[in-house]
């Protein structure tokens, strides 16, 4: 498995999303299977209560999942099925955490953010990439990740660290698009 990974400047909404999209269907043309993970780092465990005024427009999936609008671009786009696993945000991963947490899994240790919130949102990436999308068996050949909002802000640290660790254990992350305001 391959991994794409777009990010942004110091504004968000300037498109990030379609040339995610974009680099999928140009991976797909060249005759690879593209999946998609799309990363918000909002507290908020989905889009569903989020204003749409503040937000945008919300997808539905499938499977129910009520995700951010650019994960309906990749459906589109690239042809494929996604899940509500395919949006990760900040409240999923804190709340996988704080579960395993509450049920001893780490074993009466300090939980931190790093190493685990890195390691939950690392595990979580390796895990929805293999999930089929296309109709066929096994996995993608390649998982476009868009990290939403901005570099800068205190809400993207953990995935930014989480990511560069996830370049040590997976080797070289192919694309890193960023976006600047003009």
């Amino acid at each position: 498995m391959k991994y794409v990974l777009v990010t942004g400047g110091v504004v968000s909404g300037l498109g990030k999303g379609v040339t995610a999209s974009s680099i999928g269907l140009i991976l797909k043309a060249c005759g690879l299977r593209v999946t998609s993970i799309k990363i918000d780092p909002y507290l908020n465990t989905d889009a569903g209560t989020m204003s749409p005024f503040e937000h945008g427009e919300v997808y539905v999936l499938d499977d129910g999942g009520e995700v951010d609008l650019d994960l309906g671009n990749y459906e589109r786009f690239l042809d494929i099925k996604l899940t509500r696993d395919n949006n990760i945000t900040t409240g999923k991963i804190y709340q996988s955490v704080i579960d395993k947490e509450r049920r001893g899994d780490y074993l009466g240790k300090t939980v931190q953010v790093v190493p685990h919130i890195t390691d939950a949102i690392q595990e979580w990436v390796e895990r929805v990439a293999k999930i089929p999308v296309d109709g066929k068996e096994g996995p993608a050949d390649v998982c476009v990740i868009e990290l939403g909002g901005t570099i800068g802000d205190i809400e993207s640290m953990p995935f930014i660290e989480a990511l560069g660790q996830f370049s040590y254990r997976v080797g070289k992350i192919l694309i890193n698009a960023t976006f600047y305001d003009v």
